[in-house]
């Protein structure tokens, strides 16, 4: 019998008024597990978190895999980590890419490794999001 958990996260607001997809995760590396929130972008292929995240995690960036990242903004260099990530009670291995020149404000949450897991529901309308997981029980 498989029984579905699916949290829902309210959208946040910023100062203007405007609403995003961000929800609570954990990431934990050598021993440190430490709480943050990101913006869920389907538009994003992988997932992108600011250099001070990695630094409260005692992660040093620049021996990841150096990488640069297009998108609307321009191009940024990153440093890619495979991180183990907690989101709605399901604990997994995320490539993330840690930069030092992405300033925006938002940690992103990208498709590879967290889109499969899930059935993602954004509700427009409630201003709200959807992780559907299944479980067995």
């Amino acid at each position: 019998m498989h029984k579905i958990v699916s949290p829902v996260f309210p959208y946040e607001s910023d100062s203007l008024g405007n609403t995003f997809p961000i929800i609570p995760l954990a990431l934990a590396f050598t021993g440190k597990k430490k709480e943050f929130y990101a913006l869920v972008d389907s538009g994003a292929t992988i997932s992108v978190f600011r250099a001070e995240v990695a630094d409260s995690l005692g992660l040093v960036i620049e021996k990841g895999k150096e990488m640069y990242l297009g998108g609307v903004g321009g191009r940024i260099k990153g440093y890619l980590h495979e991180v183990e990530i907690e989101i709605a009670g399901i604990n997994f291995l995320c490539p993330i890419v840690f930069s030092r020149e992405y300033l925006v404000s938002f940690n992103l949450l990208g498709r590879e490794a967290f889109f499969p897991r899930y059935r993602i529901i954004f509700e427009e309308k409630k201003k709200q999001l959807h992780l559907e997981v299944g479980r067995q029980g």
